[in-house]
């Protein structure tokens, strides 16, 4: 199987997997699918979806999670709360609760942002399913051949950005 029939294959079973998770009913806010998933250049079982979740907290969100244990099974869940110091970067709007989950195949990524403000993730995944065939197959090898790869990097070099 080539690198773009798998990733093919990939995008295939991540939405299947979002359809068995059914995220807009258990959380009260909207998912929006983001990185390779929706881009199309996934190269292994990674999912993430993102929240504007404003007034979330710890109890909404484990409420969610156990419901997703219902449907899927979940091996390990990393919950975190993200806010004041303990965020991912210094900007306050980067305040958010995060959870790392494990099936037996996939990772799913759930990011529940606690500020509303633009976030370039989706159109950066957008941007990526207009590049070339060839420009999307180089990025594909890169990404399969680079260990701890950081898909950004990768996406500016084959992009020239």
């Amino acid at each position: 199987m080539s690198l773009v029939e798998r990733a093919q294959a990939l995008q295939a079973e991540a939405q299947q997997l979002l359809e068995r998770l059914d995220l807009q009913t258990a959380f009260p806010w909207q998912p929006v699918l983001i990185g390779s998933a929706l881009s199309g250049l996934i190269v292994v079982r990674d999912l993430d979806i993102m929240f504007d979740a404003p007034d979330a907290t710890a109890a909404t969100i484990l409420t969610g999670l156990t419901t997703l244990a219902q449907r899927v099974d979940l091996q390990t869940v990393d919950f975190r709360d993200e806010r004041g110091d303990r965020r991912p970067t210094p900007a306050i709007t980067d305040e958010r609760f995060y959870a790392v989950l494990h099936t037996s195949t996939w990772k799913i990524d759930l990011t529940f942002w606690l500020h509303v403000v633009d976030r370039p993730h989706v159109a950066d995944a957008l941007r990526l399913r207009n590049a070339t065939d060839d420009q999307r197959l180089q990025i594909l090898q890169l990404k399969a051949t680079t260990p701890n790869h950081d898909s950004s990097a990768i996406y500016r070099d084959v992009l020239g950005e």
